[in-house]
């Protein structure tokens, strides 16, 4: 996948995030923030649609291949 436009939302920075190999509780935003809910609700919306569940954080291998 190619790196998202920098101009995305918290949402949308979520539903890529499972794509360049960073789990769940890889969020980077705080407990408590709209941006953090924005950015699970999008996560979530992305393993629903069919991408793959990236466990423990931050995936041990490129996404790409090691490009």
């Amino acid at each position: 996948m190619d790196s998202p436009p920098n101009d995305l939302d918290t949402h949308a920075l979520g539903r890529a995030a499972p794509g360049k190999g960073l789990a769940r509780e890889a969020c980077p935003y705080a407990e408590g923030t709209q941006a953090r809910t924005l950015w699970l609700a999008g996560y979530d919306e992305a393993l629903a649609d069919g991408a793959a569940p990236v466990i423990g954080g931050i995936a041990q291998h490129p996404v790409d291949g090691g490009r």
